[in-house]
């Protein structure tokens, strides 16, 4: 029978690419999936009828992480990763913030890559040299508001270790969908939100390009997986079809507008699209988009089911606020709390 205390998600910031660190942070999770792989390369001589060498080629591990949207130390550890500067609030009531690296003022600087130590049952898992690859974030009617994490980097150390004892320093819930917020070109808040949308789901991608982190002389990556262009992509359902009349406080795009294309360029002050998860006031977590471009509205009719319109959105880079998203949050975990909460960019 399994014994749930030693099934665990841990991790821990790397000072130097691949080089493993004790973990700072459990997560509670739903279900992980982390794995080596590696491919069979088979020589192809024309002496014999079947092959008969082959060998292991490149290695790499990658990892998949399903959880309960929450502002935890471990949460926002995964998000920090794949943002990259983290201006901490310092005192209670002052919200931290996770910006994007800004390649202008900072060229040259990488995102962080981290260790998850993994334990199943038997052995803790290490997966030291892995970098954020996404993160995608979905809110529906009647769940938790969801986010799934995926990984990738060097291949997994050959060592079971022993299993360690999960500390959780985060004692709240995770945001559900009566605390989920959307609205459009202002911030989200529990009073200043539309009443309009039934659901919604995004994701940010860095787009790693993994073949580029090997080199001559090893099996696995020498590298951080380089990041190539950063997508971000969404969808918004809304319980109707949302015609221009309906536009009230949230304004929301409506059909007509959708359907001639509609580019919204904010700003920071005012995001073209704002979704906020609250717990409780001290513990929250809001993703701002200034800039986005939506796709055409769909929507349709039948004789089973009321109508409902979808429209698909991507995230685009704003050249004043010089980022395509920024994170504000605040938490009670008490590695994030107050003046000597944890820096997660040191």
């Amino acid at each position: 029978m399994p014994t749930f205390a030693n099934r665990y998600v841990s991790m821990g910031k790397e000072s130097t690419f691949g080089t493993a660190v004790a973990a700072d942070a459990y997560g509670e999770i739903d279900d992980e999936s982390f794995q080596e792989n590696f491919d069979v390369l088979v020589r192809e001589d024309m002496n014999r009828y079947g092959a008969k060498k082959a060998l292991d080629s490149k290695h790499y591990a990658e990892g998949s992480l399903t959880m309960a949207l929450q502002p935890d130390f471990f949460t926002m550890r995964c998000l920090h990763g794949i943002m990259g500067t983290h201006s901490p609030g310092g005192t209670p009531g002052v919200d931290d913030t996770l910006a994007e690296i800004n390649q202008v003022s900072s060229p040259g600087a990488e995102l962080p890559s981290f260790t998850f130590l993994v334990g199943r049952d038997d052995n803790e898992h290490e997966y030291h040299g892995q970098v954020i690859e996404s993160i995608s974030v979905s809110a529906n009617i009647g769940e938790y508001a969801m986010m799934t994490v995926t990984t990738t980097g060097k291949s997994q150390d050959t060592t079971l270790n022993s299993l360690a004892t999960p500390s959780y320093t985060y004692t709240g819930d995770a945001a559900h969908f009566v605390g989920t917020y959307v609205n459009f070109e202002d911030p989200a808040t529990n009073s200043a939100f539309s009443a309009l949308v039934q659901s919604i789901d995004f994701e940010i991608r860095t787009n790693r390009d993994l073949d580029n982190s090997y080199g001559l002389g090893s099996s696995t990556c020498v590298r951080a997986p380089p990041v190539t262009r950063r997508e971000i992509s969404g969808t918004i359902t809304f319980h109707k079809a949302v015609l221009s009349g309906d536009v009230g406080a949230g304004d929301e795009p409506h059909y007509t507008e959708l359907l001639q294309g509609h580019l919204h360029n904010g700003t920071d002050g005012n995001p073209a699209i704002s979704c906020l998860f609250e717990v409780d006031n001290l513990n929250k977590i809001r993703f701002d988009f200034p800039k986005v471009h939506y796709s055409q509205p769909q929507t349709s009719v039948s004789g089973r089911d009321s109508q409902t319109m979808t429209v698909e959105f991507t995230g685009l880079y704003d050249e004043t606020s010089t980022h395509m998203c920024i994170i504000v949050f605040s938490s009670e975990d008490t590695k994030l709390k107050g003046g000597g909460a944890t820096d997660m960019d040191a």
